[in-house]
C-alpha cells in the first residue's frame, strides 16, 4: 500500500502517489530556478501548473484517480525539462530532438489582442491561418451586399469564447503548450 498526496495544481485538485509527488515537486522546483530571473516568474509557473493539471485530467480518469510516477513522467515529458528550455532568439529555430506525446492542436477563440470589435475576425484568421483583414472585408461585403454580415458576426461573437489565458492564446495559434513555449510567450508579451 502506497501513501497518496492531494495537491492543488493550477487551481485543480490532483491526487498523486507519494513517489510521484516527489518527482513533480522536484520538477516544479527546477522550473522555479530556471525562471528565477524573469519578472513574471509566478505567472509563468501558474500557467505551467494549469497546463499540467489539464494533462493530468486528460488521462480520462475521474477526480479520485491516483496519478502514478508513469503519469507524472508522461506529463513532464510533454511539458519538457527546464534544461531543454533554450534562451534562443525569437526569430531563430531551435532544432531539438524533443518529442512530445501530445500534438499541438488549434481551438477557435476570439482574439482580444488584435481586435476591432469583438476579435471574431482575428480569431478566425488565427484558426485558419488567414489575414484578419480579409475576413473583415468579407464581413463588410456580407453586411452591405446580402445584409447578413452583422447578424453572422454577432452570432459568432456570442458563440466563440474569448482567449483570456496564455494557454488559450497558444491553443488559438496551434502552438504546443510546453514549459518552453509558455516561458517564451510570456516573455514576448511583456516586452
Amino acid at each position: 500500500m502506497k501513501k497518496t498526496v492531494t495537491v492543488n495544481l493550477g487551481g485543480s485538485i490532483v491526487t498523486l502517489e507519494e513517489d510521484a509527488y516527489s518527482i513533480l515537486n522536484g520538477y516544479l522546483s527546477r522550473l522555479e530556478r530556471h525562471f528565477a530571473n524573469d519578472s513574471g516568474k509566478q505567472e509563468i509557473i501558474d500557467d505551467i501548473e494549469h497546463r499540467m493539471a489539464e494533462l493530468f485530467r486528460e488521462n480520462g480518469k475521474d477526480e479520485k484517480y491516483v496519478n502514478t510516477t508513469q503519469d507524472v513522467n508522461r506529463v513532464i515529458k510533454t511539458m519538457g525539462e527546464p534544461g531543454e528550455i533554450g534562451d534562443a532568439e525569437p526569430n531563430t529555430t531551435n532544432n531539438t530532438n524533443t518529442t512530445y506525446d501530445m500534438p499541438a492542436y488549434k481551438r477557435l477563440y476570439r482574439n482580444p489582442d488584435n481586435r476591432i470589435l469583438g476579435g471574431v475576425c482575428s480569431g478566425l484568421g488565427a484558426y485558419w491561418n488567414l489575414d484578419p483583414i480579409l475576413l473583415r472585408i468579407l464581413f463588410i461585403v456580407l453586411f452591405f451586399g446580402v445584409g447578413t454580415g452583422f447578424l453572422l458576426y454577432l452570432i459568432l461573437w456570442i458563440a466563440i469564447p474569448k482567449a483570456v489565458t496564455l494557454t488559450e492564446k497558444m491553443e488559438m495559434r496551434g502552438e504546443p503548450i510546453t514549459a518552453e513555449n509558455i516561458g517564451k510567450n510570456y516573455t514576448s508579451t511583456q516586452k
